[in-house]
């Protein structure tokens, strides 16, 4: 399972406060992202191009470390 975190949205290119702003608008916890992560497919299922773009990178990353 892969777990997105604050970093990979560091290196999507999606500032903090963005970030932040965009979780505002859903139902997931910016705190919890910032302690957990939460899984790829929750991210996905969001359903938006920043979201998207957060999650590839993320798959990016856990395929290069496989």
């Amino acid at each position: 399972m892969i777990t997105v975190r604050i970093s990979h949205v560091r290196e999507a290119g999606v500032c903090c406060r963005g970030a932040r702003a965009w979780f505002a608008k859903t139902d997931l916890s910016w705190q919890k992202f910032l302690d957990e992560g939460y899984p790829i497919e929750t991210i996905r299922a969001q359903n938006c191009a920043i979201a998207n773009r957060v999650a590839d990178v993320a798959e990016a990353r856990a395929a290069a470390h496989e």
